[in-house]
């Protein structure tokens, strides 16, 4: 019981609390065992428990509720003194943020009772703004909505937060997948007001229909995301879009005033891009990084593209927009920018299209199934096998290829001969 009087040793002694304990035992006429008696004098107190969001850093400790999100491997090592140890962090979350929970060494054993989906109470302690060190939990049979759910959002437009701003960039509808399988789509806008440049996800592209860049915007029910490093805030299926007579210009910032450690948004050409390199993450799922060089009037950065944005990135000398980009240091402490997760991108290059035919084989890239006909690689809009060759007519884009149509296509032997002799030179 010392854990739960850690909640509420500001108000009383021990003694008291446990005479509390024990007199709410005797009203349940011993029903409730001493951990439940627990909880209920911590109500009784006023020590609710808190959202995931609000967790205090410097309280001794705190307590919540929480919905196990994903669990990773637990990991061994030896201390200093050859003894050994271990350790595992489960996310959880709630509707109003994400946190990690620390087991270590003879705790990790408790992990084995718990599966993704769980709602459990826990009590620990805070070691950093996004880590819980487990003290005491317990499963429960309830269930609470989290950011990832339909549920997860405010129940009516006047509890959530509200913003008025012009909406500057809106990027593409993507699709994803909820963490209890369900798919979803999403579309992330960008948006400037008298604070500066933003991010807006909104879970319901529909919510979007009439709007443009450009446009003011009134949107209220909305939720701040208080584990992203820039301005981020997520519009449920209950918060609400209207136009608004507003104007706000965004301001970018220059290449040459970047500081690291910090959110930013910036406007410039790519002028040189590397190969993507494909890894896998924490979670086991794969993903990719790609190297490529920025610039604007005030100079040049190095820029970090991760994920989609690695696969399917911006052509040298496309002028792009970043929204909410992390400007960190590279091993050499120079400043670079990482385009990632939060960060929206938007390609501000007009696309040149034209006719095109192009006879080659299919391959796999990083980014896709391409065609590949010697001298270029075009990224294809159909499923065709590997190792195939065709024939295709259609639109092509950049390095991408819109297909009309296509058919087999057989080499003939002095064309394959004049290919050889290319390639050799």
């Amino acid at each position: 019981m010392r854990v739960y009087y850690s909640l509420v040793d500001d108000l009383f002694s021990f003694e008291t609390f446990q005479a509390l304990v024990d007199e709410v035992c005797k009203e349940s006429g011993n029903v409730f065992d001493e951990r439940t008696s627990g909880m209920i004098v911590l109500r009784r107190a006023g020590r609710k428990h808190q959202k995931i969001a609000r967790l205090p850093e410097k309280s001794t400790h705190v307590h919540f509720f929480a919905k196990v999100l994903h669990k990773g491997e637990a990991r061994t090592f030896t201390r200093d003194d050859d003894s050994p140890g271990a350790v595992i962090k489960i996310e959880v979350g709630d509707d109003s943020g994400e946190i990690s929970l620390v087991f270590w060494n003879e705790r990790v054993s408790v992990t084995d009772e718990i599966s993704i989906g769980d709602v459990i109470e826990i009590v620990g302690k805070v070691e950093t703004g996004h880590e819980v060190r487990v003290i005491d939990l317990q499963k429960t049979v309830c269930d609470i909505p989290t950011r990832n759910d339909s549920e997860g959002f405010f129940s009516t437009p006047q509890d959530g937060d509200t913003i008025d701003a012009t909406i500057v960039a809106i990027g593409d509808v993507t699709p994803f997948t909820r963490r209890d399988g369900d798919e979803g789509k999403r579309v992330d806008v960008a948006f400037a007001d008298v604070t500066g440049i933003g991010i807006l996800v909104i879970w319901d592209p529909e919510m979007l229909e009439g709007f443009m860049p450009g446009d003011g915007i009134h949107a209220t029910g909305l939720r701040r995301n208080t584990r992203s490093a820039g301005r981020e805030y997520s519009a449920g299926r209950n918060a609400v879009l209207e136009k608004a007579d507003v104007t706000y210009p965004p301001v970018f910032t220059a290449v040459s005033a970047l500081v690291p450690n910090t959110t930013t948004s910036v406007s410039g050409t790519i002028y040189s891009i590397r190969s993507a390199r494909e890894f896998t993450t924490r979670k086991g799922t794969q993903s990719w990084v790609r190297n490529a060089e920025f610039k604007d009037d005030s100079g040049t950065m190095h820029l970090v593209l991760w994920g989609d944005n690695a696969r399917d990135p911006p052509a040298e000398n496309d002028t792009i927009s970043l929204f909410n980009a992390s400007c960190k240091t590279d091993r050499r402490d120079n400043p670079e920018i990482h385009i990632s997760w939060g960060c929206l991108m938007m390609n501000d290059s007009v696309p040149k299209r034209e006719n095109v035919s192009i006879s080659g084989m299919i391959i796999e890239t990083v980014r896709g199934r391409c065609i590949d006909d010697g001298q270029e690689c075009l990224l294809i809009d159909r499923d065709l096998p590997p190792g195939t060759e065709y024939f295709m007519e259609g639109i092509k884009t950049g390095d991408k290829l819109s297909i009309v149509s296509y058919s087999d296509f057989i080499r003939f032997a002095d064309k394959l001969k004049e290919r050889i002799r290319s390639i050799e030179g």
